[in-house]
């Protein structure tokens, strides 16, 4: 007689709980995406401490995001290393400063909170001129409740995200696939949108409201979440959503004393980048694994590190791009809503 099947575990070596009433038994993808979330979520917690708290220890350098945008904005990159879980791991991301507008009207501090914490995720999509899709949209997934049950959001609550405030509250966390639409590929005068999405977590972990954080600001509204390390369909991006190992995306508002809106976005992963293409386990990325044949056909003048540096900015400069697309589209979204919301 067989012994019976051991219940999944979550990282902290727990079974996972039951499903919440009324929900089905979990599938066995169910339970394998419930244990890559939790340790996204454990990992990433001390990837985004690390961040604050070595933020200002950090060696920036300029990234090139090689176009004009409309709202003003500096980014920069940064290549360290940090431990996690008791290992040791290099990191690399970029943070990304932009001048976001004023809020006008009373209440700033109140009116801020309210947009990022339930209605920046809603908001932030839209449709380009040329009737493309721009910004991030979002689809909920699974779930853990505040009392530590598991489930799925039936197919038609399924759509947009979560509110933040019910984070701690009614969930633990939930599970969200972020699809992208404005992750662009240039090669020469051509560009193409690509398809792109990710697993990603909201969690209590990364939300920050701090009140006078500096003398510079009188509030900051932060959200972020972790991402999973989890390809929501195939590609072949060595590096990228699900192939990123640990890995968060943080975005705070920051009010100053004149009303002025200040949005800081940071973007970190551990270890820094592996391949540049996945062609499969067998095969070597022809970009870093190229670089090291040079390395000996060159007798090492040429430096396979040079190289791997430089594709890791150019690789955080695309985020960059990204985001900063996305800020540029939402500063409308925000106007807007301001103007509705005196």
């Amino acid at each position: 007689m067989s012994a019976p099947a051991s219940p999944a575990r979550n990282p902290a070596g727990d079974p996972l709980a039951e499903p919440s009433p009324g929900q089905g038994p979990l599938s066995g993808q169910d339970r394998f995406m419930i244990q890559k979330t939790e340790e996204a979520i454990r990992d990433g917690s001390q990837l985004e401490r690390w961040w604050r708290e070595r933020e200002g220890d950090l060696a920036l350098f300029p990234l090139d995001l090689k176009k004009q945008y409309r709202l003003p904005n500096k980014a920069a990159g940064f290549f360290s290393s940090l431990s996690i879980n008791g290992s040791s791991r290099t990191v690399m991301g970029c943070r990304q400063v932009v001048e976001f507008g004023r809020i006008p009207g009373a209440k700033a501090s109140e009116r801020l909170r309210d947009f990022v914490l339930g209605e920046f995720m809603q908001r932030a999509h839209w449709t380009h001129e040329d009737g493309t899709l721009g910004g991030f949209t979002f689809e909920k997934s699974l779930y853990k409740t505040a009392a530590g049950q598991y489930g799925q959001f039936p197919a038609e609550q399924r759509d947009g995200p979560l509110d933040w405030r019910d984070l701690g509250r009614q969930y633990a966390w939930v599970l969200h696939t972020v699809h992208i639409h404005d992750f662009v590929a240039t090669m020469g005068p051509f560009k193409k949108r690509i398809r792109e999405a990710a697993y990603v977590v909201p969690h209590p972990d990364f939300i920050h409201v701090v009140e006078n954080p500096s003398p510079d600001y009188l509030l900051e509204v932060s959200i972020g979440y972790p991402f999973v390390d989890v390809p929501p369909f195939p590609n072949i991006f060595g590096f990228g959503p699900g192939k990123f190992g640990v890995a968060v995306k943080l975005f705070s508002f920051l009010l100053t004393p004149k009303n002025e809106i200040r949005v800081r976005m940071v973007f970190a992963a551990a270890p820094r980048a592996q391949k540049v293409l996945d062609f499969g386990k067998y095969l070597p990325d022809p970009v870093y694994g190229g670089a090291e044949v040079l390395r000996y056909l060159t007798l090492g003048l040429v430096k396979p590190e040079a190289i791997h540096d430089r594709m890791d900015a150019q690789m955080l400069a695309l985020h960059c791009q990204v985001h900063q697309t996305l800020m540029d589209g939402l500063e409308k979204v925000w106007n807007a809503w301001t103007g509705a919301n005196p």
